[in-house]
């Protein structure tokens, strides 16, 4: 499955700094055409792959951020969009202190505690995963690369599920933190906010 300029673009901002294979997976696509789709935006000064440490990945440039940013006004020019992604963004915000909860007490408990901590962790997460598909229903119609948003959240609630505790706030990976947090940046952004 092939992505657009824009979803491609937009999964490099999400990421900051991402692998071929992490940027598909932003961009719900495959591979292959993900990275023909980068090297197409490398030579026209869009993206730059970066060797850091032995671990390499793509940014964005000073044009590809414009050049993501006007795309994203276009998007959100369409008519019926604002209004929806604003709801959508209102929504979002009103269990969002839930998730930083969730998040910060996983992060804080000792390990001693972590079984238990687990156990009502993986609950609540379930619990805005169901609210966070429900919240995207309306939105996904209309813009459907919404839809990684949910999918992802879930699978990684999945994970944490099966033991593996990098699903629940690790970095570097989708975990449930990280799918929700670029959700939260991708909302905001596109009404011209920051995240609070």
């Amino acid at each position: 499955m092939a992505a657009t300029e824009f979803e491609v673009l937009h999964a490099v901002r999400l990421g900051g700094f991402s692998s071929t294979v992490a940027v598909a997976e932003r961009a719900m696509a495959t591979e292959q055409p993900v990275e023909q789709a980068l090297r197409a935006l490398q030579q026209r000064g869009m993206v730059e792959f970066v060797d850091f440490a032995g671990t390499g990945g793509w940014t964005l440039t000073e044009t590809g951020r414009e050049r993501d940013a006007a795309l994203h006004a276009e998007e959100m020019a369409a008519p019926g969009v604002h209004p929806l992604v604003e709801e959508t963004a209102t929504g979002f915000e009103q269990i969002n202190p839930r998730m930083v909860r969730v998040v910060t007490d996983w992060q804080l408990a000792a390990p001693a505690d972590r079984g238990a901590v687990r156990a009502r962790t993986i609950a609540e997460l379930d619990a805005l995963y169901t609210e966070l598909d429900d919240l995207m229903a309306r939105l996904v119609p209309v813009l459907p690369r919404y839809r990684r948003y949910a999918r992802q959240f879930g699978a990684a609630t999945g994970r944490a599920r099966e033991g593996q505790d990098d699903a629940i706030a690790g970095v570097g990976t989708l975990s449930c933190h990280t799918v929700w947090a670029e959700l939260h940046q991708d909302l905001v952004s596109g009404l011209g906010r920051e995240r609070r």
